[in-house]
């Protein structure tokens, strides 16, 4: 049974019905038994396994009670997003704690319990060594894209954090499943398998097109495609850096995405690439794989991927929750003899530029910015440092607005964020003067609203 305001975060959300997966996840979860949730990327996995153990969260209990384990930090925040969207009305507290980013505010974040923790391996073992986290009264344990987290080598990490828990529920999700994957999970689990086969997603259609020079080919499909956006697989990070100055070149809205750039700087691109402000990635298999970026019409693979799984990986990015999407494979006289090559021309239809079209990749996409309506983020001026406390807050906030009305709250050293729901911008005009521990304070509307 899923709670009222959970339903109204999806609602929020966009969901009218759940997917199979969740669908079917929900069935075993008033079981005790671990699972093993197998599912293709973008068929709604994610939300399979945060609707149910956000809805077993107690809200009113100050302990962690869901630990979640991403392996890269991209889809730590993805997932840290989902999860504070769906549970924004139920007054559950998420917190991401991920390296590259400002370890203290994180720490300060955790200081005020939250019922939720999403992270990478790296970043959660470095806090439990300080003694940061108390995970002694943790509900669930997830290990999202788990087979990832092991080919990463972040094994040692996960077997740390595994020692350092009591006995929760596990549930891993992931793309493929091996034996040394399920091994974090108790013996007797569920396992549940959805639509996982070895073939693209029957909603792409998939294109090769065979050229003398790539380069050359790859600016005739930019021009003439109706491409809305579009990632472009290459193998090396130096092939990333010139193909993206290239795009840049003639004006094309592009941004490269690979290890070599910092985690602020990927995260920047992957928002841009949301909001439609850039059309064009340039990646490294490092996208290929976990993020969940809807809206991708094309997938070009400019470098021919090393093997079947990579292939299909990469061309998963487009099609994701029941759209369509196309991949389109150039590949060069000298390739043709390779297994991967002529796996791509058996299954592909040869692709034909019609250049009597034209698209325009140098302004940006119109899209429709979905946001809660009715929740708004403020900023008080005013946090640790001057010892203020939740209580503090919700008793100044209860003499404006209804306590129902009070969201997450989270308080660093000089700011606190609280999250306002059934109010929009305006909330600040009721708020105007109030005073919080005997000083009027600051308030303004917080210019990250995620």
């Amino acid at each position: 049974m899923i709670p009222a305001l959970i339903r109204k975060g999806m609602e929020s959300l966009g969901y009218t019905s759940l997917l199979p997966v969740q669908e079917e996840v929900l069935l075993y979860m008033d079981e005790t038994k671990d699972l093993f949730i197998q599912a293709e990327t973008g068929s709604g996995k994610t939300a399979a396994y945060l609707i149910p153990v956000l809805s077993m969260t107690d809200s009113l209990c100050n302990d962690t009670q869901i630990l979640i384990i991403a392996p890269t930090r991209e889809l730590a925040v993805q997932i840290h997003k989902e999860a504070g969207a769906l549970s924004v009305y139920a007054g559950i507290h998420c917190v991401c704690a991920i390296g590259g980013l400002d370890t203290e505010k994180q720490i300060n974040a955790l200081k005020h319990r939250p019922h939720v923790i999403i992270g990478t391996p790296g970043r959660l073992c470095d806090l439990l060594r300080q003694d940061v986290i108390d995970l002694s009264l943790l509900k669930y344990l997830i290990m999202d894209e788990a087979d990832h987290i092991r080919s990463t080598g972040q094994a040692e990490e996960m077997n740390f954090i595994l020692s350092k828990i009591n006995d929760p529920r596990r549930i891993c999700v992931s793309a493929t499943m091996d034996d040394e994957t399920a091994s974090y999970l108790h013996e007797d689990y569920r396992k549940i398998i959805m639509n996982v086969s070895t073939e693209v997603n029957e909603r792409i259609d998939e294109y090769c097109l065979l050229c003398k020079d790539k380069e050359e080919s790859l600016f005739a499909i930019l021009r003439h495609e109706e491409i809305e956006s579009a990632v472009i697989f290459v193998n090396y990070k130096s092939t990333v850096k010139q193909l993206n100055q290239k795009l840049k070149q003639k004006k094309i809205l592009s941004a490269p995405f690979s290890s070599d750039y910092d985690e602020k700087t990927r995260l920047k691109t992957i928002d841009a690439f949301k909001a439609g402000n850039i059309r064009i990635i340039v990646a490294t298999d490092a996208m290929a794989r976990g993020l969940d970026l809807p809206g991708i019409s094309h997938v070009i693979h400019y470098d021919l991927p090393l093997d079947t799984n990579t292939y299909i990986h990469r061309s998963g990015r487009s099609a994701h929750q029941q759209n369509e999407g196309i991949t389109i494979s150039l590949i060069a006289k000298d390739e043709m003899d390779s297994e991967t090559a002529k796996m791509i021309m058996n299954e592909s239809s040869e692709l034909i530029i019609d250049q009597t079209k034209t698209n325009d990749l140098t302004v940006p996409l119109a899209k429709e910015i979905k946001r809660n309506d009715d929740t708004v983020m403020i900023l008080i001026r005013g946090g640790r440092n001057e010892k203020l406390r939740p209580k503090d807050i919700v008793g100044a906030l209860t003499s404006r607005i209804a306590f129902e009305e009070i969201g997450t709250i989270e308080i660093q050293d000089q700011y606190s964020l609280v999250r306002i729901i059934n109010h929009d911008a305006s909330v600040i005009d009721e708020l105007n003067g109030l005073k919080i521990k005997g000083k009027k304070r600051r308030i303004e509307i917080s210019k990250n609203q995620d």
